[in-house]
């Protein structure tokens, strides 16, 4: 299981994700129903962690354990997960920090994936006055 990470207060009150789809909807809480056992999943805590330019959402779920893990939310006909799975699997064995993959349905799309936190290398190496020269 994933490290504990730390939480933001915008990560503890954000609502659940919204559905365009309802089939995608229903199969995602099947998904979601079938994983969390397993992980020990607080299926209740699901929320918007990012999304980025593709067709891809990110959730983070949070564990019993304290622990909260990331959900890929990529639509099988808009999104091919075959090469992030394989990047992360050469990350991991050349060493490097990436995320691993706990489980997936290739089929819906959906994987559970250890979470790295939701601090970025930017908020470590940048302070906020950089930032702001940066998109200035």
């Amino acid at each position: 299981m994933a490290a504990p990470t730390q939480k933001r207060p915008s990560d503890m009150t954000a609502s659940p994700p919204a559905w365009a789809d309802p089939a995608r909807a229903s199969a995602f809480a099947h998904w979601l129903s079938t994983v969390a056992p397993r992980h020990a999943l607080q299926t209740d805590s699901v929320r918007l962690a990012s999304a980025d330019a593709s067709f891809r959402r990110y959730f983070r779920v949070d564990a019993a354990s304290g622990a909260s893990c990331i959900i890929m939310d990529a639509p099988p006909t808009l999104e091919d997960c075959k090469p992030f799975v394989k990047v992360a699997g050469l990350m991991q064995d050349a060493g490097l920090r990436a995320p691993q993959v706990l489980a997936w349905d290739e089929a819906q799309g959906f994987m559970l994936l250890s979470d790295l936190g939701a601090q970025t290398m930017l908020d470590v190496i940048a302070p906020p006055a950089a930032i702001e020269n940066l998109f200035e």
